[in-house]
């Protein structure tokens, strides 16, 4: 399959009918800085459970305030998205190079689309579980305009979270840190509809556990997030939230994998990084597990 097949099953879905992201109304909120209010939903994970930039102070190191946030109320206020992702070219090379558009027919035959980046090694790729549903034979495509076979070899229905095995990609991974601060500015990098990764600035608000659906339908679960002030467009789902570390390295902090309505956009959710890092280091990612049924599908 070329790039051009690629691009013909989706002028597919320009019109409307994708669901590459998943943007609905949150039934709930909460703010990870509120230990009450969070309970245990970041239990198990690594970095913001209280912060994003809380972190153990040196020995001897005078400890710093700790962060204050307005409360959230019934409808998040990020404010507005920021207008630039504070990446250089050179980093911004680096991300692009690194993600991917993964394509494939689903339920119902219907093509569906999504992003996501290369993680852990040179053939392993980072996208959303949603995508997944129904689709057989996905399929990846690279920056350079190569057009590969995938694998899905792990599965995170809470987190929204899949990992594709892509032989032959041979991608610089994406290093993986939730160590970020409040405020710290990045670039989505999705494909959305053009023929190689588009970045939109974001800005991290704050650590947030949302009240959703898993992927599949069932009873409501609590999905630790990121809550980010930016402008998500269908087709972002899955991507790279890129930022420059303090060493000038591009880290991926999170996963877009929807937006709210409420508010009047701008309004979007990441999956933080240590859900990703959980999932890789607990599979196997040799061997192929099945996507999620089509039944009860969203």
């Amino acid at each position: 399959m070329n790039r051009r097949q690629v691009r013909s099953g989706a002028t597919w879905l320009a019109a409307g009918a994708a669901v590459a992201v998943a943007v609905f109304a949150l039934p709930g909120l909460f703010d990870d800085s509120d230990p009450a209010a969070a309970g245990d939903a970041a239990a198990g994970f690594s970095g913001p459970g209280a912060g994003a930039d809380e972190a153990e102070a040196p020995a001897g190191a005078a400890a710093e305030p700790p962060v204050t946030r307005p409360p959230l109320g019934a409808t998040p206020e990020p404010g507005p998205a920021p207008d630039g992702h504070g990446l250089s070219e050179e980093q911004l090379a680096v991300a692009v190079a690194s993600s991917v558009r993964v394509a494939g027919a689903a339920c119902g035959g219907v093509v569906r689309e999504a992003s996501g980046f290369a993680a852990a090694d040179g053939d392993l790729v980072v996208s959303i579980a949603h995508l997944m549903t129904g689709m057989a034979e996905p399929v990846v495509e690279l920056a350079d305009g190569r057009v590969l076979q995938a694998q899905l070899v792990a599965l995170d229905l809470v987190n929204d979270l899949s990992v594709l095995r892509v032989p032959g990609a041979g991608l610089e991974p994406l290093a993986l840190s939730e160590a970020v601060p409040d405020g710290a500015v990045g670039a989505v990098l999705a494909w959305e509809d053009e023929s190689e990764p588009d970045p939109t600035p974001f800005r991290i608000d704050r650590p947030v556990t949302v009240l959703t659906d898993p992927v599949g339908g069932g009873e409501r679960i609590q999905r630790p997030s990121w809550l980010l002030a930016a402008d998500t467009e269908v087709g972002d789902s899955g991507a790279a939230l890129a930022v420059a570390d303090d060493e000038e390295r591009v880290i991926v902090a999170g996963v877009a994998w929807g937006a709210s309505r409420r508010g009047g956009g701008g309004v979007a959710y990441a999956t933080r990084s240590g859900a990703v890092q959980e999932l890789l280091d607990s599979s196997d990612l040799t061997e192929r597990v099945p996507p999620p049924e089509c039944d009860g599908a969203r």
